[in-house]
Order: structure tokens, then sequence, then C-alpha cells
């Protein structure tokens, strides 16, 4: 896992949260399920997260299917989540990207696994260690890189 996700013990300080370090941490959690709220629009997509870039206040990400372009002063608040899916029962790990903590979410992003599979246990361990830091959500702190 790279260093530049994690503390490197349970005892150094919290690095702060930003788009760029919440973005390499999703291109270690495999498939996602991405939904892109938009007014009366939602978006949906399977991807997998692979290189992105900082450009002109942007965070853009690659991926094989489509390519995102995030206002990086627009994305403020990160949360994680670990539930039941409201119609189907099953557990959902996800995260939700907002504008500010009294803000909806303008994007969900759930990691992917096939009917009936259970989580991968690295994928899902890499989940908690953030989620741990995540849950009762956290600002983002603004960073070019």
């Amino acid at each position: 896992m790279p260093p530049s996700v994690f503390a490197a013990s349970p005892d150094a300080p919290t690095r702060p949260w930003t788009t760029p370090r919440f973005f390499a941490l999703l291109q270690q959690l495999g498939r996602l399920r991405v939904i892109s709220q938009c007014g009366p629009s939602t978006f949906e997509a399977l991807c997998d997260v692979s290189s992105f870039e900082i450009a002109h206040g942007f965070l853009n990400a690659i991926t094989r299917d489509y390519h995102w372009h995030l206002a990086l002063e627009r994305c403020r608040h990160l949360r994680s989540h670990d539930a039941l899916h409201a119609r189907s029962g099953r557990r959902v790990l996800f995260f939700t990207l907002a504008e500010s903590d009294a803000s909806p979410p303008f994007l969900r992003i759930y990691l992917h696994r096939e009917k009936g599979a259970e989580f991968d246990t690295e994928i899902e361990s890499r989940f908690r260690q953030a989620h741990d830091e995540l849950a009762p959500g956290r600002a983002l702190t603004l960073e070019s890189a």
C-alpha cells in the first residue's frame, strides 16, 4: 500500500485528506460503482480508477470508460459508510463526496462486488483502514497534489 495514503504507524499524526489522497486510495480498491448526482440527473457506471492529475483547479481522473473532471474547490467533504443497502439488504461499503458537511452528496463511490460475492479481504481491509478516519466525515484540504 503506498505510504502516501495512510499514516506510517498508528501513533503518527493523521495526515489531512485531500482529493488526490482520496483518489490514490480509490486506485487501490478495485472495481467501483460510481453514482453521480447532478440536479435531476443520476449517472451510474462501473470503473477502475487508474491515473489522475491535477491541472487548472481540477482533478482529472482517467478510467477505461470515461474521464472525471472534479473541481477541487467544490470537493470539500468526504465520508465513508459501512451500511446495509435499503432495497437489497446487502452490506455496502462506500464513500460520499459533497460540497460541505451540510450539503447532500453529489458523488457516491461504492466498492463493487458481484451479486452473492463477498468483498475481497485485502480490499475490505484497505477500506476499513480509511473508514476509521472517514466515518465521521472529514473536510478535504485543498492541495494541488
